[in-house]
Order: structure tokens, then C-alpha cells, then sequence
């Protein structure tokens, strides 16, 4: 994963003491050991024990990105549990480790009850990973989160616009040149460093799409190949005809309503 989360590095970096330790073993999906001999927990989530469904998984996954390197652990709250582990966030260079294991689907949330600077981003993580079956999620290992969409994403009802038409995706290649309104389920994604797709059906070459260039991306959600990624939409905006396809270039998030 490029970078850290966006907006966790905002919330975190600076306000807390940083320690740098280099990690010699990891023992799950959560919790490893230095080479000064401290045990640490990774802050705000949690996996399967490695005996449990999953665990080896998990501790492969942490593995990956912690073994044998130098990493920074932040404090936020509560130093150590009851078993003289450190509680931490735990950096590598600008990656949050325990964020990173909640959006690949290998760790759920797990908040303490005064909560964490950065609960948010990682329960937003958490619940697109649910949704997107990311990881372990198809496996129901982990307790499924509750749902909730921002409610700048959502469809605005009493925005009805009568002279704009509502369309099928379906349909879109009857509509060239056209301002309208579409509406359909984004069956797959595409992200790349220049543009990021949504395909309304798996044949996307023959099919709609609706199309974001890097430039704009910054306005829309972190990962949107995860956030739009099955949902219903309502997309708007004109149809145009790209390699013999219909598509339709968003600008702004606005352009994407959530339906469900």
C-alpha cells in the first residue's frame, strides 16, 4: 500500500512520542516482538489467534510488512495491557500497519471504550472491507460491522429534476451527447496512476463505464475502487462514446449518488 491512509497520518504523526524498535518475531496477526525484548499489540484491532481459523493467515499478512524491519510505535492512550504488552500504532515509514491489516481485510476493529484519535478512519476501513468481502471477510471469521454510507454520498430524494432523464446503464448507448442520469451497480473496479473506472458490467470494453482521471481524485473518498466498488449508484453527466463504448467522465463526487 502506497503511503499511509489518508487522514490517518494527519490525526496521528507528531502528537505522540514515537519509539523505533526492529521487529525480531511475530507471533499473530496483532502482536510481535523487538529485538530489546518488548512484546507489542498493535492499538485499535484485532485478528484470530493463530490456533483459531485464520491466525496463520493473519500473522503471515503482519509479517509481511513488520518482520525484520525498523518500525515506529505511537502511543495513544492506555501504554500497556494487562499481560505488559504495548499498546501501539505502528508505522512503517508512512504506512500504519494497524489501519493496513483492517483495509486487506485481515484484522477487524477493535476500539478501546475512551476510543482513538484515528477510530474513525479505521471503522470507515473496517466496514468497506466487510462490505467488499476483502481478506477473511467471505469466511466469517470476524463479527460483521454495522453499515453506514456518509451522507454526502447518498442520493438526495427530494432532488427530482424532471427535465433530466434517468437511464438504464444498459441503455446508455442510445444517449450520446446527452446530459442524463444513469443508474446501475458498479460490478467490478479499476484504479490506476492516472484514472480510476467503474464498470457496470463485467465486459467493460463493450459496456458503460464511468470514468475519474487522477487529477479529480483527490476530491473523492480514500480508495474508491473499495467505497463504489457493488454499490448501487446514480452517476451524471454527458454520454459519451469512447472506443466504440459508451462512457461518462466524473469530475466530482457529487456526480455519484449512492442508492443502497
Amino acid at each position: 500500500m502506497r503511503g499511509l491512509l489518508p487522514g490517518v497520518l494527519a490525526i496521528a504523526t507528531g502528537l505522540f512520542a514515537a519509539e523505533v524498535k526492529q521487529v525480531i518475531r511475530v507471533d499473530s496477526g496483532t502482536e510481535f516482538l523487538t529485538s530489546d525484548s518488548q512484546r507489542v499489540r498493535l492499538l485499535g484491532i484485532e485478528a484470530p489467534e493463530i490456533y483459531q481459523a485464520g491466525g496463520d493467515i493473519c500473522r503471515d499478512v503482519l509479517e509481511k510488512y513488520v518482520l525484520g524491519r525498523k518500525v515506529r510505535l505511537e502511543s495513544d492512550g492506555q501504554d500497556a495491557d494487562d499481560k505488559g504488552r504495548l499498546l501501539r500504532c505502528v508505522f512503517v515509514g508512512d504506512t500504519l500497519v494497524n489501519a493496513a491489516l483492517v483495509h486487506k481485510g485481515f484484522a477487524s476493529v477493535k476500539l478501546p471504550e475512551e476510543g482513538l484519535k484515528y477510530g474513525d478512519s479505521l471503522q470507515k476501513l473496517e466496514q468497506t472491507a466487510a462490505r467488499v468481502g476483502k481478506g477473511l471477510w467471505p469466511f466469517d471469521v470476524f463479527a460483521p460491522p454495522s453499515f453506514t454510507v456518509p451522507e454526502q454520498y447518498l442520493a438526495d430524494t427530494s432532488d427530482v429534476d424532471p427535465w433530466l432523464e434517468t437511464v438504464s446503464w444498459d441503455e446508455t448507448d442510445k444517449y450520446y451527447g446527452r446530459l442524463v442520469r444513469v443508474v446501475g451497480t458498479v460490478v467490478a473496479t479499476y484504479k490506476s496512476d492516472k484514472v480510476f473506472i467503474m464498470n457496470f458490467h463485467q465486459d467493460y470494453r463493450r459496456h458503460f463505464k464511468a470514468v475519474v482521471f487522477a487529477g479529480d481524485l483527490e476530491k473523492f473518498p480514500p480508495y474508491p475502487e473499495d467505497f463504489y466498488k457493488k454499490r448501487l449508484v446514480r452517476v451524471t453527466g454527458i454520454i459519451k462514446e469512447y472506443q466504440n463504448a459508451p462512457e461518462m467522465i466524473i469530475n466530482d463526487p457529487g456526480q455519484i449518488e449512492i442508492l443502497e
